[in-house]
């Protein structure tokens, strides 16, 4: 398709109630499948890896899962935005976040690798490039195409793209499991990365082909990019955040702490992870309509923002209370389906459960914020929260270990919420 060919800017986005049910049905589908994949991936390496071995994978995963939203200066939501309300610009623009995002990766796993080698020493270098690489280059990949597709009102392929890319992790964890050598973290980490770069790499491709070619040439599309580095910047802050208060847990309990802690806690973690599918679904299918509710910038754009937020709230509120109490409950059963190595993971997962309705509570209120254009204050107050998380770890680690995890990214967590909500009440008051 060529550029002429791109839907009109009102017809990227279908803003009708029966549209985002739609797009969130398709984006459930991908959610639900890759929850599905990643689920019984987990759960078949943990068990073969051990608690140690799945602690000591989980923190290189988490130093990935730190480095990635700067990868790409923000790439894939300057992309969406672009889809939004410049749809013209779609073809040539995908092909300049597409390289960005491929040599940002590379650049960020070489210096994300050095830090593993201080803080995991015990996985070998190729070990932890390869799970590097996995994640910084071939899943930004496919968040790329799958954002894009879902810009363009085609969840479907985005949800078939997530599919195919999960199953493969599984089919290759399966595979692993099946040898007589049995699933190492050498193996493993080769396996993931084979994976996920074909993957990523086939979603671009097809995303490409489906927009065709058009726009001022990949040099210019890509100086044009860059040339955003500002909201970019402002982009990559807020999720390099996001992801401190999320990951840097994980690295501080395998320094602090110790390997066998940290995979109970990263079990514990990837639970509630998975509870969360659903929300993410909703917030994926409804993530570009912000930036089309709020275009109108300022207190406008904001209250409409809101509003989206608000029509969406019961849906989201509803399904994480859902999700606390079945955390809760089901606490127990971790022992059973992974040894009796993980019993650790269940206390922190009692308390862990608590994270859906802290989680929702933020995550209406930041993309609100973003929607409107006012990235900027959500970054900041992300970036603040962040660094506090790091502060009462380093505090709370070294006298109660996995406890003290838990209590910090609780406390984050409810400290962020009642942030976001705080600056949309107080500028909506203002205006």
């Amino acid at each position: 398709m060529a550029a002429a060919d791109v839907q009109s800017p009102g017809a990227v986005v279908d803003g009708s109630t029966s549209g985002l049910r739609r797009s969130s049905a398709s984006m459930l589908l991908g959610h639900g499948g890759r929850a599905a994949f990643a689920g019984l991936t987990f759960l078949l390496v943990a068990r073969e890896l051990g608690p140690e071995g799945f602690g000591a994978v989980g923190a290189v995963m988490a130093a990935a899962a730190l480095a990635l939203p700067f990868a790409s200066l923000g790439a894939v939501h300057l992309l969406v935005r672009s889809a939004v309300r410049s749809p013209e610009r779609l073809p040539g623009g995908f092909a300049a976040a597409a390289s960005v995002t491929a040599g940002g990766g590379l650049v960020a796993t070489a210096l994300a690798a050095a830090v593993c080698l201080l803080v995991v020493p015990s996985v070998p270098l190729p070990a932890v490039l390869a799970l590097l690489v996995a994640d910084l280059v071939g899943s930004a990949l496919l968040e790329l195409a799958a954002g894009v597709q879902v810009a363009r009102h085609r969840a479907m392929g985005a949800a078939q793209a997530q599919l195919a890319f999960h199953g493969l992790r599984f089919a290759a964890a399966v595979a692993l499991a099946l040898t007589p050598a049995g699933l190492t973290v050498g193996g493993w980490a080769a396996a993931y990365a084979a994976t996920s770069l074909a993957g990523g790499v086939a979603a671009v491709v097809v995303v490409r082909r489906q927009l065709g070619s058009g726009g001022l040439g990949l040099a210019a599309e890509v100086r044009g990019l860059l040339a955003q580095w500002r909201d970019g910047f402002h982009f990559s802050v807020g999720l390099g955040a996001q992801a401190l208060y999320n990951d840097l847990d994980k690295l501080m309990l395998t320094r602090l702490g110790s390997e066998a802690a940290n995979g109970a806690y990263t079990v514990a973690y990837r639970l509630v992870d998975m509870a969360l599918v659903p929300l993410r679904a909703v917030l994926a299918a409804a993530y570009p309509r912000f930036f089309a509710a709020g275009a109108a910038g300022g207190t406008a754009g904001l209250r409409a923002a809101v509003g989206l937020a608000r029509s969406i709230a019961p849906t989201t509120v509803g399904w994480c209370a859902v999700a606390s109490v079945a955390l809760l409950a089901g606490a127990d059963l971790v022992p059973l389906l992974l040894g009796e190595d993980y019993e650790p993971a269940v206390g922190a997962l009692r308390w862990l459960a608590l994270l859906p309705l802290l989680k929702v509570a933020h995550y209406l209120a930041a993309d609100a914020l973003t929607g409107a254009g006012q990235q900027r204050v959500r970054s900041a107050w992300q970036l603040g929260v962040a660094v506090g998380n790091g502060l009462l770890n380093l505090w709370l680690i070294p006298a109660f270990g996995l406890a003290g995890a838990v209590a910090a990214s609780l406390v984050c967590d409810g400290v962020l919420a009642l942030a976001l909500w705080a600056v949309v009440w107080g500028r909506l008051r203002r205006a």
